[in-house]
């Protein structure tokens, strides 16, 4: 009884942000969906994706994402003060194991929790065939920074197929619309407008997983496993490198250095344990030119397994 009242209080305490979240930001209606790729793994696709703002105007960004389910899943962008609600809807084949949506670092009513009743002991919070489920997720203030979503209810017991591509990035910019960085030797802030490109990797047991948002094409780029990254030299990027699984890696990329987030250390060479994550913006090729830059887990293991990838950077 008293972990009932207990999470009924939380569901309350949340309600709260996400009415003023909707009066000041932007509201994201989203639909996805679990599905099922050739090789038998599993991944989520971007259906819809339309933004609505406060003068009730919508915009569709949809054609911004891959048509098929990805591994990592599409990248969701938004900002302090948005909403969002996210339609999940079952596509798996030849499964009836529900599927669903839980986010790391943003607000949630505890419906929005992504976990079934024999563990949170309210309801089944997750899509059946047939039956799809609504999410909802605030980025109120000082939610900022990448975050992981992914699934918690498939398999058996149901805690999740993550080890299997259900699980994606979330991406909450401030409301400032600067981030820090380390450019031409210095510590800026710089206009999250003026980054050009963003990549997303995953480090999976022994294996990078990649997504490449172009802003210059406004189109998010599958890359798949132990990808090869490109940059003009001279381009802001920004990096996300986000740990899941179960195993420990060491991020390290040649050529360039980066300033720590919430630091004023200036590092090439990181650890990345399970849903840690590590976010920096660099210029292309700064100090070191055009050229093809390595970047690997430094665990010898892993590494040996293959699990590297190559920045280049060119005119």
């Amino acid at each position: 009884m008293l972990t009932r009242i207990f999470l009924m209080c939380c569901a309350m305490a949340l309600t709260q942000p996400v009415m003023a979240a909707q009066e000041s930001g932007n509201t994201h209606l989203i639909e996805m969906e679990g599905a099922k790729l050739e090789s038998g793994q599993l991944a989520y696709r971007m259906v819809s994706h339309k933004i609505r703002n406060s003068s009730g105007s919508v915009q569709d960004i949809t054609d911004r994402y891959s048509s098929e389910p990805t591994i990592p899943g599409p990248t969701i962008i938004m900002t302090e003060g948005d909403v969002a609600e996210i339609t999940l809807k079952h596509a798996i084949k030849d499964a009836s194991d529900p599927v669903s949506l839980h986010v790391h670092g943003v607000h949630f009513p505890i419906e929005s929790d992504g976990t079934m009743k024999v563990f949170n002991h309210l309801a089944d919070q997750a899509a059946f065939p047939g039956k799809s489920y609504t999410y909802k997720w605030t980025a109120a203030p000082g939610t900022a920074g990448t975050w992981p979503y992914h699934d918690h209810a498939f398999g058996d017991p149901m805690l999740g197929a993550e080890d299997k591509g259900l699980y994606g990035t979330l991406i909450v910019n401030p409301k400032s619309g600067k981030v820090a960085a380390l450019i031409d030797g210095q510590m800026k802030q710089v206009d999250i407008k003026d980054i050009k490109r963003e990549f997303v990797l995953w480090m999976h047991e022994t294996t990078f997983w990649g997504m490449e948002l172009n802003h210059l094409a406004n189109r998010q780029i599958p890359l798949w496993t132990n990808p090869t990254l490109g940059a003009r030299e001279g381009e802001l990027v920004r990096f996300h490198v986000v740990g899941i699984g179960t195993a420990f890696h060491t991020f390290h990329l040649h050529g360039h250095r980066w300033l720590q987030p919430g630091t004023s250390h200036v590092v090439d060479t990181v650890n990345i344990s399970p849903i840690a994550r590590e976010v920096f913006v660099l210029k292309a090729g700064e100090g070191v030119g055009t050229g093809e830059w390595h970047y690997h887990c430094h665990v010898l293991q892993h590494m040996q397994s293959g699990m590297m990838g190559g920045f280049r950077v060119v005119k």
